[in-house]
């Protein structure tokens, strides 16, 4: 049972996703409520109380709650961002659910940017939920993008985005990003000269567009011999749209940028990320909208002590986003109505005026929503056809190669014999009784895993997932090291920290509670590693990386055995990474 649901500010159901197992719970409460999918309005009745008394205990107390668990095994979560609701009921654990829900939410500011209400289109709902199929579809780690191929088809996909450069026509944006996607894996990436980078959450999500392109592109291919319709339902009719990539302190996706795909061939995926100049923009307006919704709850809650500080703090992110917004040539009347509205809210919070200081919020709210209008501007028309033909023949000779490696589970590749790689016959040779094993650099969001077509038998995907899924939970708890026994698998997991290269020692040791107030590790945004890194070196998390190592035995083998070799086998793959060669065959 499974249920994905975005509420609005009045409670009103915006956005759902569910199966036919959660309308069979929902008719026990009431026998009114039907099977048809689009039958919003009951569902809404019936979850009213819950979401009622989730804002109410948020907004007037301040006392917050993520998630709810039920005798029955039904968990449902929480989140609340810019007045609405993000819900998920489902039998599944509570921190699982949680990571879903963070992910949905990251979906949303992925695709609608600060506008949530585009989800009353139909082609965003459609958007959306093909994502939050994709998810899990993917071949990557939760939480982690992986780069595959050997060294040989890696330069020669490089050159030919670069070759393809000179058939895109951008004026008059200059900044871009061209990828080829294998599966969900990034096998190249060329940006142009002065391009902002790509974080590593950026590389998921787009990896995660492609996922759903691909699986539409597959069934249309199999119902219908006419490989031509290749447009996908949920952008416009060049396979484009406007999405937001993380820009900002806070990593959340904000900054405009125009997508467009093309399939170079069945799951290979031609990726045009174009700049859309707004990313100053972007980063202010989400700013100022964040301080005022938690102005907005100081006042509910008549904590008017935090007010004058709040008030301090949405002046200067307003005075950043006019600033912005005129570099950008925008109305000069939004900026001035920007400004008029700021001085208004602060004399009615200050002063006795015939405004309440909720009216003034309200006014300042509604003229951010123009602001944010301005980050929603129209997709560039870009002949795509030229550049592909120029990649598809300049790849033509790895085309077959990648296509294998798009199909399996773990997409890497062994590389040949006398590599040095760690081939599955060689890391079975050196550590007797290993399996398997997951190393992830957090940080950088890179993964390393044997190909699993050898060990299928022993170990299946959903036994992988399940194994990261317990690791997650153990690293929430605070554990950097722990060892498990599952059915006939011995588990064993670490995490450490990097700088540099070297092994690096806390400066301050995470508080168990500390890390347990984090939210679950593992979701697209990487948000839990990034604030126990800098609760781990305060002041000075910069150039520090958190890791982490899977490694999966046969039961037979000891505990102590299993820990020395997860060393081991840690120190082999410092070693092979040092290799760029030798790396890049098995990434």
């Amino acid at each position: 049972m499974k249920a994905t649901l975005i509420f609005d500010s009045i409670n009103d159901l915006l956005f759902s996703k569910w199966d036919d197992m959660f309308i069979k719970r929902m008719k026990c409460f009431n026998e009114q409520v039907n099977e048809d999918l689009n039958d919003s309005h009951n569902i809404s009745q019936l979850l009213s109380p819950i979401i009622t008394s989730q804002r109410v205990m948020a907004a007037q107390f301040g006392n917050t709650y993520s998630s709810m668990q039920c005798k029955d095994k039904t968990t449902i979560v929480f989140d609340e961002w810019l007045d609405h609701v993000f819900i998920i009921i489902s039998e599944d654990k509570v921190e699982d659910a949680h990571r879903e829900l963070l992910d949905c939410k990251t979906f949303v500011q992925h695709i609608c940017g600060q506008n949530i209400n585009l989800l009353h289109s139909p082609i965003y709902k459609d958007w959306l939920s093909v994502l939050l199929e994709s998810r899990g579809k993917g071949d990557s780690i939760p939480g982690a993008s992986g780069v595959i191929g050997e060294s040989g088809v890696i330069v020669t996909a490089l050159n030919a985005l670069k070759s393809a450069v000179k058939e895109i026509k951008c004026s008059p944006y200059q900044h871009y990003h061209l990828m080829l996607y294998v599966g969900d894996k990034l096998l190249a990436l060329y940006s142009s000269k002065g391009s902002e980078d790509l974080t590593p959450p950026d590389l998921i999500l787009l990896s995660i567009q492609c996922v759903a392109a691909q699986e539409y592109w597959k069934n249309v291919e199999e119902k219908n011999d006419d490989v031509q319709k290749t447009r996908l339902p949920w952008l416009s009719q060049e396979n484009s749209a406007i999405v937001n990539v993380c820009a900002g302190t806070a990593a959340s996706p904000c900054a405009p940028y125009s997508m467009h795909l093309a399939e170079v061939a069945p799951r290979i995926t031609f990726v045009i990320l174009l700049d859309m100049e707004l990313r100053e923009v972007g980063i202010a307006v989400h700013m100022s909208n964040q301080i005022l919704s938690n102005l907005r709850r100081l006042l509910l809650q008549r904590n008017l002590e935090m007010v004058p500080n709040t008030l301090d703090t949405l002046e200067v992110s307003l005075k950043k986003t006019t600033d912005a917004l005129r570099k950008n040539k925008a109305n000069t009347n939004l900026c001035a109505r920007l400004t008029s509205r700021m001085l208004e809210l602060r004399k009615s919070c200050t002063t006795t005026t015939p405004l309440t200081p909720e009216t003034t919020a309200t006014a300042m709210h509604t003229a951010l929503e123009a602001a944010i209008e301005q980050l929603k501007p129209d997709i560039p028309s870009i002949k795509i056809m030229p550049p592909l033909k120029e990649i598809r023949g300049i790849i033509a000779p790895y085309m077959e190669f990648l296509q294998v490696k798009a199909m399996r589970y773990f997409s890497h590749g062994s590389g040949s014999e006398d590599s040095g790689s760690l081939t599955l016959h060689k890391y079975v040779e050196e550590f007797p009784g290993l399996i398997h094993f997951i190393y992830v650099d957090r940080t950088t969001g890179r993964f390393l895993a044997p190909d699993m077509a050898d060990c299928v038998d022993m170990l299946s995907p959903d036994t992988v997932k399940r194994l990261v899924s317990c690791t997650f939970s153990l690293v929430h708890e605070g554990y950097g090291a722990a060892t498990w026994r599952r059915g006939a698998l011995h588990v064993c997991a670490v995490t450490w920290w990097e700088r540099r290269g070297a092994g690096a020692a806390a400066a301050r040791a995470p508080h168990p509670a500390a890390v347990r107030a984090l939210p679950p590790p593992g979701d697209i945004l990487g948000a839990f590693y990034r604030q126990v890194v800098e609760l781990a070196f305060p002041n000075e998390s910069q150039d520090v990386s958190m890791k982490e190592l899977i490694c999966v035995h046969v039961g037979l083998v000891p505990a102590p055995t299993a820990v020395q070799q997860a060393r081991r086998l840690a120190h082999s793959i410092h070693e092979l990474l040092d290799d760029q060669r030798a790396a890049a065959d098995l990434l």
